[in-house]
C-alpha cells in the first residue's frame, strides 16, 4: 500500500516540471473562451496530492514520443537553444530534415557539421534523430520559379522564404540521370557521416504534397503516377542508404491519411522497399476516425512477405499557439490539448512513434516571409509554451505505457435509461498500463480550438487480478496536478457489467485526465 502522505511530500518535493514565467498566465488568458473551471476541483472528496513529476529525456527507456525538428536546413530555427528544454522533455526521438542543398554548399563539397552539432547534441540527452531526406538543390535541380523568388528576395533587401530557400519539393526524377546521380551521391556521403550514430532515414516528406518540378506542383500527373514515382524515388534512395549501412530502417511517409494515393501506393509494392511508413495528420479533432485511417493504411501497404512486420508512425502533426485564421483560433491551451490527445490517439491505435510538430516556433518560413507558432518552445521569450509543460507530464506519463485491451475503460451518462440525445456525452475512453500499473484515459473530442463543457458520467474500469485500484489517484497533465480520491468513490457493478468497479459523477473535459492507483508513482519515492 503506497504511502499517500510520503507520496504528496515526494511529488511537491522532487517535482522537477519548470514552472511557466510569472507572466504567462495561461488560464487567465484563456477566459475569453469561458474555460471550465478545474474539472477535479468539484468531485467530491478529491484532495490535490501533488505535482505531476518529469523525467530526463535520458531516463526514459521505453517511449513512443518524438518532436520536430523540421526545417532546420532553412535555419528557421536555433536548435542549440532547444537542447537543454528536451533534455527535461522526456521525448526519446526527434525528426530532422537533412537539406541537401545546406549539405552540399559546392558541387561535390559536402559539410554536414551543422547536422552533428544538432544529432550529437540531442544524442547527449538521450533522444535519437531520425533523418528525413528531403527535396531538392539550386545547382542539380534547378528551378526558375525558386530562382525569382531568390532574385525578389535580393531586390527587396528581404530574406528569401522558407520555400525557396530549401528548394522545397524538386524533385531529383524529373532532372535527369545527372541529377539522379547527384542525390544518390549526397545520400551516400551522408550516410557514410552518420553511419552508427543515425540508422533510420525517411525518404522525402510528404510527396504527394510537395511533388515538384520547376518549383511548382506537378498537377497535371495523375495520383497513380505521383505514387508510382515516388516509388521509384524510395527504391533509388533505400539501395543506396543500406549499401553503406546494412540494418538502416527506411521510412515512406504521406501528407494525407484515407487518400487514393495510399492505394497506388500499395498498388506499386512500397511495402516491399520500406520497414515503416509513417503518416501525417493535421486535423482539428486529432482522433478523428484514426482506426478507420489505420487500418486503411495496412489493408493497403502490406509486404509480400507475410512474414515481414511493417511499423506504423505517425510522423508529423501538431497546432499552431498564434496567428488566428478564418478557421482557427488558435491558442496556448489548444495546442496543450492537441498534444496530450495527439499522443495518445497514436497510441492506442498502434503508432510505434509519435511526432510533434515542432520543437519551436519558425522565424521566416512561409511564402510571404512571415514567421509559423507552431513550437512547443518560445524563442522569443526563451521559454516553454503551456504545450512544452504538457509535454514533460507526458513524458513521464508514457515511459512504459501501452495499450491495454485486456482491462476495460467505459464512460456512460448519469441515466443511459432514460429517452434523449447522448451527442454531448461522446468520450474517448481507452484502459492502459505503465509498467504494469493500470492507467486509464478519458476525454471529450471537441475540436481543439473551441472548449467543451465538462460532461459527467459514471466510469466503469475492469483490471486484472493482481493489478486492483485500491488508492485512487486522478492526473490532469495540462495543469499538471495529481488528486487524491476517497477509496470509497470505487463501487462495484452487480447488474449490466457484472463485476466492473465504477466511479459515480465523473468529470470528463476536453483533454484527458487519467486514473490510476496511487502505485503508479512508487518510482517517485525511489
Amino acid at each position: 500500500m503506497t504511502d499517500l502522505n510520503a507520496l504528496s511530500a515526494a511529488l511537491n518535493a522532487a517535482n522537477v516540471i519548470t514552472p511557466p514565467p510569472p507572466e504567462a498566465d495561461f488560464w487567465d488568458n484563456e477566459a475569453r473562451f469561458n474555460y471550465q473551471s478545474d474539472p477535479m476541483a468539484a468531485f467530491r472528496g478529491a484532495e490535490l496530492l501533488g505535482r505531476m513529476p518529469s523525467k530526463p529525456s535520458a531516463a526514459v527507456t521505453d517511449s513512443i514520443l518524438g518532436i520536430g525538428f523540421e526545417t532546420l536546413d532553412r535555419d528557421t530555427f536555433d536548435p542549440l537553444m532547444t537542447v537543454p528544454f528536451l533534455a527535461e522533455s522526456g521525448v526519446k526521438f526527434a525528426r530532422c530534415q537533412t537539406g541537401w542543398m545546406k549539405s552540399e554548399p559546392e558541387d561535390g563539397v559536402f559539410n554536414f557539421q551543422w547536422l552533428d552539432d544538432v544529432v550529437d547534441s540531442l544524442a547527449g540527452v538521450g533522444i535519437e534523430t531520425w533523418f528525413s531526406l528531403s527535396f531538392g538543390h539550386r545547382l542539380h535541380t534547378p528551378a526558375a520559379a525558386y530562382e525569382e523568388e531568390w532574385a525578389a528576395a535580393a531586390a527587396a533587401g528581404k530574406r528569401v522564404p522558407g520555400w525557396a530557400r530549401g528548394w522545397v519539393g524538386e524533385v531529383p526524377l524529373y532532372h535527369g540521370a545527372p541529377a539522379i546521380e547527384a542525390w544518390r551521391r549526397y545520400v551516400r556521403e551522408l550516410c557514410r557521416h552518420f553511419r552508427g550514430r543515425v540508422r533510420r532515414f525517411e525518404v522525402w516528406n510528404e510527396p504527394e504534397a510537395f511533388w515538384c518540378h520547376d518549383g511548382r506542383p506537378l498537377s497535371s500527373m495523375s495520383w497513380s503516377e505521383k505514387a508510382r514515382d515516388y516509388v521509384e524515388l524510395v527504391r533509388i534512395t533505400a539501395e543506396t542508404v543500406r549499401a553503406e549501412i546494412p540494418d538502416a530502417v527506411i521510412i515512406a511517409v504521406v501528407a494525407q491519411t484515407g487518400t487514393v494515393y495510399i492505394q497506388e501506393l500499395g498498388r506499386y509494392k512500397l511495402a516491399d522497399l520500406i520497414d515503416v511508413f509513417s503518416y501525417h495528420f493535421y486535423g482539428n479533432m486529432p482522433e478523428e476516425f484514426m482506426s478507420q485511417r489505420v487500418a486503411h493504411i495496412k489493408a493497403h501497404i502490406k509486404p509480400t512477405d507475410p512474414a515481414k512486420k511493417l511499423e506504423i508512425w505517425q510522423g508529423e502533426s501538431g497546432r499552431a499557439s498564434g496567428k488566428s485564421t478564418l478557421f482557427s483560433k488558435p491558442t496556448e491551451l489548444g495546442q496543450a490539448r492537441y498534444l496530450a490527445r495527439r499522443y495518445l490517439t497514436d497510441l492506442v491505435n498502434g503508432a510505434a512513434l509519435s511526432s510533434f510538430f515542432t520543437v519551436t516556433d519558425f522565424q521566416c518560413y512561409y511564402p510571404d516571409g512571415s514567421d509559423q507558432y507552431y513550437g512547443v518552445i518560445d524563442p522569443g521569450r526563451k521559454c516553454g509554451k503551456l504545450a512544452y509543460y504538457t509535454l514533460q507530464a507526458m513524458g513521464w506519463l508514457f515511459d512504459g505505457l501501452r495499450p491495454a485491451p485486456d482491462n476495460l475503460c467505459l464512460f456512460r451518462p448519469p441515466d443511459r435509461q432514460v429517452l434523449g440525445t447522448l451527442a454531448p456525452y461522446r468520450v474517448e475512453a481507452w484502459a492502459l498500463r505503465r509498467r504494469d500499473r493500470p492507467l486509464y484515459a478519458l476525454w471529450t473530442p471537441e475540436h481543439v480550438d473551441l472548449t467543451a463543457p465538462t460532461v459527467i458520467g459514471t466510469v466503469f474500469l475492469q483490471w486484472q487480478d493482481f493489478e486492483a485500484i485500491t488508492n485512487p489517484v486522478v492526473i490532469d497533465p495540462i495543469r499538471r496536478n495529481v488528486w487524491k480520491l476517497p477509496p470509497e468513490v470505487l463501487e462495484i457493478e452487480h447488474h449490466g457489467l457484472l463485476g466492473a468497479t465504477y466511479i459515480r459523477n465523473f468529470p470528463v473535459t476536453d483533454y484527458p485526465l487519467f486514473i490510476a492507483d496511487a502505485s503508479l508513482f512508487d518510482e517517485v519515492l525511489g
